[in-house]
């Protein structure tokens, strides 16, 4: 082991607290874990250059065969592999646990989204990449990745959307563990778009309905239940949904007038440019105006006092203007598959107006109401998230608001 990478007094203290059935304390418990991840990154970092300098098919038979990977696990190591051998700063920052093996998988993922000159520019980027991936989770770096990808001018997108139109597909098979019938959906980014919005919609009813006869109580497990069950809905006609037309929001930033408005078509695809035309005929254009994570103009009714629990479309709109993803720091799902949360719980008298709202993942919609997580927010949406261990996180990064 190179001490330029790992600690000897890392590996030593690890060993002794390995060998020991009494740590307790906390900080000797917190030691453990920081020397096991830094030992766990050298390692995976080791193992990609092995797994690199390998014949693809020999590769892929030693890590299914002997140490049993699935076949698709076996092939993302492989990946992950030919993106550390592409970047060797990357590879190196894993060595000394700067970044994860996650920042490194979602560079891969940016890499084969861009045209080979744009892939070369990104590439070149990668002392920047690395700085600020150290200082990010792995869904922070994606949101920046995406902003690297929109300033490199991936506007040649029109052959892309054009394929991934050819390769709309729909495939089912019967899953031997399970039995059940098992289908895959592959859309197109803007075929995505209008199919999601009626998927959210139905679900976002059922999920403020009574439950479900069978829904799980684990909370992804939920989500994707009541999703699924949105789809039977929309199927056999019972859906609250009429198919039709996908909504852009046109979102306006008055802390910067110069800067030319974003488009928000609800999902986190890439749409080219060339064909927002085309689809800005077929869609209900919507314009949001935010300052200072203040609304300034939404249309529709922004307060609904206790007239009704679910927010309607109009706040959701809104609310789609001021956020990209989950409002808690740090969490990049997307706003799409969120909940709206009342800040002030509904059960406890809360309105649904705009200011008491906010959108919520699942998971941490169950830690806010099950786990003891409380959120407030300031004048200008600034969050507050207070943990039960008394941990307090800060606003969302900029990259995260619009």
């Amino acid at each position: 082991m190179s001490t330029s990478t790992v600690s000897v007094h890392d590996v030593v203290a690890l060993v002794h607290l390995a060998g020991r059935t009494d740590v307790c304390d906390r900080a000797e418990l917190t030691a453990g874990v920081d020397a096991s991840e830094r030992l766990m990154a050298w390692a995976e970092a080791q193992r990609l250059r092995f797994v690199a300098a390998m014949d693809a098919d020999d590769a892929l038979g030693a890590l299914t065969g002997k140490y049993r990977s699935s076949t698709s696990e076996a092939k993302r190591t492989a990946k992950r592999a030919e993106t550390a051998e592409r970047s060797p700063e990357f590879s190196d920052a894993l060595a000394c646990g700067k970044v994860t093996a996650a920042h490194l998988d979602r560079l891969g993922e940016s890499l084969a989204r861009l045209e080979p000159g744009q892939r070369q520019q990104m590439l070149e980027r990668t002392p920047k990449l690395v700085e600020l991936a150290s200082n990010a989770t792995a869904g922070e770096f994606e949101l920046v990745l995406r902003d690297e990808e929109r300033a490199l001018g991936r506007e040649a997108g029109v052959d892309r959307l054009e394929q991934q139109r050819r390769d709309v597909r729909l495939r089912s098979w019967t899953d031997r563990a399970t039995g059940m019938p098992t289908y895959k959906l592959t859309l197109d980014p803007v075929t995505g778009v209008k199919f999601n919005h009626a998927i959210q919609a139905v679900a976002e009813v059922l999920f403020h309905s009574d439950p479900l006869p069978d829904c799980p109580t684990d909370a992804e497990e939920r989500i994707a239940f009541i999703r699924a069950h949105a789809l039977l809905q929309l199927t056999d006609g019972k859906g609250c949904v009429k198919p039709g037309r996908p909504e852009m929001l046109v979102v306006v930033d008055a802390t910067a007038p110069d800067r030319p408005p974003s488009i928000d078509w609800g999902l986190p695809v890439e749409i080219p440019r060339a064909v927002l035309d085309d689809l800005a005929g077929a869609a209900d254009i919507t314009t949001v105006v935010v300052r200072n994570g203040v609304v300034l103009h939404a249309p529709g009714r922004l307060d609904l006092g206790r007239t009704t629990r679910l927010a309607n479309r109009a706040q959701r709109r809104a609310l789609r203007g001021l956020y990209r993803t989950c409002m808690v720091p740090g969490c990049s799902t997307h706003f799409d598959h969120c909940q709206i949360h009342h800040i002030h719980w509904w059960e406890r008298g809360g309105r649904t107006d705009l200011a008491n709202l906010g959108p919520v993942c699942n998971r941490h919609h169950h830690l806010i109401h099950d786990g003891g997580w409380i959120i407030r927010l300031g004048p200008h949406r600034e969050i507050t998230v207070v943990t039960p261990d008394g941990v307090t996180r800060g606003p969302p990064p900029k990259s995260q608001s619009r």
